[in-house]
């Protein structure tokens, strides 16, 4: 995702909403450091939706859609 935001010209800490979504919170509660630890490197201060649902494309367990602003 990083990657994407910064080659269309968007800077990681304008991001303002990030919804995830996980078919298993548990599994993603047990790495959720992982996910803190780069919104804290990166400033990033969103609000913030986490959706457990029962499939993402193929093998996928995550999906992340956020919203930046210039």
């Amino acid at each position: 995702m990083s990657k994407v935001i910064l080659e269309a010209g968007y800077e990681l800490q304008h991001i303002v909403r990030l919804n995830i979504y996980t078919t298993s919170t548990q599994e993603l509660f047990t790495h959720f450091d992982v996910f803190q630890n780069w919104m804290n490197e990166n400033n990033i201060k969103q609000a913030s939706t986490v959706l457990e649902i029962k499939g993402l494309f193929e093998t996928l367990k995550i999906e992340l859609e956020a919203t930046v602003v210039k």
